[in-house]
């Protein structure tokens, strides 16, 4: 990806965010083109890739044989093909994975890095973009195509939009929102992610997670009616026979310091407390307060108190998420 990065702020919760432009350089582009990219990827990922309109985008899961995720991706129409956007830190082994059976079939793979990825939040985000492009994305139509820029919309926690778009086109909305909109660097998306409860998955926990576990059934991510792909059987058994015991969390509170992914929490239990679970993702707010995106029983009361693990003073409650995880 171009060098695109905007010098970082500690982020904001999306009540109290300005209108801010955010440099996503902890995402990347992968283009999947060809006669046949919509059936490879049908049998590869969780979504119904051949029902997928145009103008939707939605997230999906890319598993090994065992059903645990290489990676969390969300998936779109774009040029004659597909695009999906992965964390970057996973990205060259996520497509490594992806492309071993691609030599049988007309479909190339690979790493977009001409595009530059930016998010549009905050107040009246919306506004800020009205007439710099020929229409938006909103909740009817999410996916919008305007010339070499893919415009996606995100309802949660607010609206928010994120381009992929050319270097040019990029320099020149920064310039037009000069003195209108703060800068930010990837972590603001993160914390909204996290707010809106959108799965994060970076290397630590590659190739460790169902995609039930981070409450990708209720993220419209998983097809259970179409054909076999990659880990379905164990992704079924998850559904079918109750297997999956965990969800996805956000907490939110004090810490003494930020946790990295793959750190452990603790469960207060009486005096005492009990090691549970694993971090996905944590940032740091302007506030100083803490959010955590963490891996948990499913069964875990609302008011449960939890902290990073040998964190004395530290203390995360648990925070609504705005969807719900009970089964259609």
């Amino acid at each position: 990806m171009p060098d695109f990065t905007f010098p970082p702020r500690q982020p904001v919760a999306s009540s109290r965010l300005p209108l801010t432009l955010i440099s996503l350089e902890d995402w990347a582009l992968v283009s999947v083109q060809g006669a046949d990219s919509t059936s490879y990827l049908q049998g590869q990922v969780t979504l119904d890739v051949a029902a997928l309109p145009a103008e939707k985008h939605l997230p999906c899961a890319h598993c090994d044989a065992k059903g645990k995720m290489w990676s969390n991706l969300r998936l779109f129409h774009r040029d004659e093909g597909y695009a999906y956007l992965v964390r970057r830190g996973l990205r060259d082994t996520q497509v490594t994975e992806l492309k071993k059976y691609a030599v049988f079939s007309k479909v190339t793979i690979a790493a977009d890095d001409s595009a530059v990825l930016l998010g549009v939040a905050g107040f009246q985000a919306r506004a800020a973009l009205t007439n710099r492009f020929a229409a938006l994305p909103d909740a009817q139509t999410p996916v919008i195509q305007d010339g070499d820029s893919t415009l996606l919309w995100f309802g949660t926690p607010a609206e928010r939009f994120l381009l992929v778009t050319t270097v040019e086109k990029a320099s020149e909305l920064k310039q037009a929102l000069e003195g209108e909109a703060q800068l930010n660097d990837s972590q603001q998306w993160l914390a909204l992610d996290i707010e809106a409860g959108l799965p994060v998955l970076d290397e630590k926990n590659s190739a460790q997670l169902i995609p039930q576990a981070v409450n990708l059934q209720a993220l419209e991510a998983i097809s259970f009616k179409k054909g076999c792909y990659t880990g379905q059987e164990m992704v079924a058994r998850a559904k079918f026979r109750g297997a999956n015991k965990r969800a996805l969390y956000w907490l939110a509170g004090k810490a003494g310091r930020v946790p990295e992914a793959g750190d452990a929490l603790e469960l207060r239990m009486g005096e005492n407390w009990r090691r549970t679970g694993s971090i996905l993702a944590a940032v740091q707010l302007e506030s100083g307060d803490v959010w955590v995106q963490a891996v948990l029983n499913n069964d875990l009361e609302a008011e449960s108190v939890l902290r990073v693990q040998g964190d004395e003073g530290g203390q995360l409650a648990i925070q609504p998420l705005p969807y719900s995880l009970a089964e259609a």
